[in-house]
């Protein structure tokens, strides 16, 4: 498992600098999130990959359309991995697969306020499979939907054992981490946006979850 930062920042010099103090300490994947591609544009794609060139840089496109050329754009812009959203149509995400995999950027479905995100992946899969599905249920949702992490996750799982890389999103904190690796429900990414960036101290947050992981990974050895 690895651990994702979402920069869901609307502050470029704070993504920058955040991103390079977490590249110090094994920083492995950072997102330039929606919020800051929509007010800087995908140049914030390009200042994190120089920020830490040894990290994978994820851009949350999350595209509903021209799906080509946004995962060309993406790539041009040095991002190692872009979103395509699961609710638009089959066309899109087509292509944008497609294209970037002809173009060697890796793609992920952002699964995002679907009702059923399993039932969804599988309906894609039989089009085309990304490198990546994400479960992504934000934490207002979950209260007032009822819906539970464990429900989150046991679907995530559940496509994993089939054989396709899945991710999880959602208000993720040290306590949804520990849950992950006790259930042995263990997914390819772990995505963690406000529990690392908002805290007062982020990179002793993120060094705090990112050990969680790696302690777990060497016990499973």
């Amino acid at each position: 498992m690895k651990l994702q930062v979402a920069l869901d920042l609307t502050d470029l010099r704070k993504a920058i600098e955040l991103t390079r103090e977490l590249c110090n300490v094994g920083l492995e994947i950072v997102e330039a999130g929606t919020p800051l591609i929509k007010l800087y544009g995908l140049s914030t794609v390009s200042a994190l990959k120089a920020a830490c060139p040894k990290a994978e840089v994820v851009a949350d496109l999350k595209t509903a359309d021209v799906g080509a050329l946004e995962a060309r754009l993406a790539k041009e812009f040095g991002a190692d991995w872009a979103t395509v959203l699961g609710a638009t149509n089959i066309e899109t995400i087509e292509d944008f697969i497609k294209e970037g995999r002809a173009l060697g950027l890796k793609t992920a479905v952002d699964l995002i306020g679907l009702p059923n995100a399993l039932e969804r992946a599988r309906e894609i899969m039989k089009t085309v499979t990304p490198d990546l599905f994400i479960f992504h249920v934000g934490v207002d949702v979950q209260r007032k939907t009822g819906l539970k992490f464990e429900d989150l996750l046991y679907s995530a799982y559940k496509l994993k054992t089939e054989g396709v890389g899945v991710g999880i999103a959602g208000g993720i904190t040290e306590q949804e981490i520990r849950f992950i690796i006790s259930s042995r429900k263990l997914v390819d990414v772990i995505i963690v946006g406000r529990a690392i960036v908002n805290d007062p101290l982020p990179l002793s947050k993120f060094i705090t979850m990112n050990n969680i992981l790696k302690q777990a990974k060497s016990e499973s050895l």
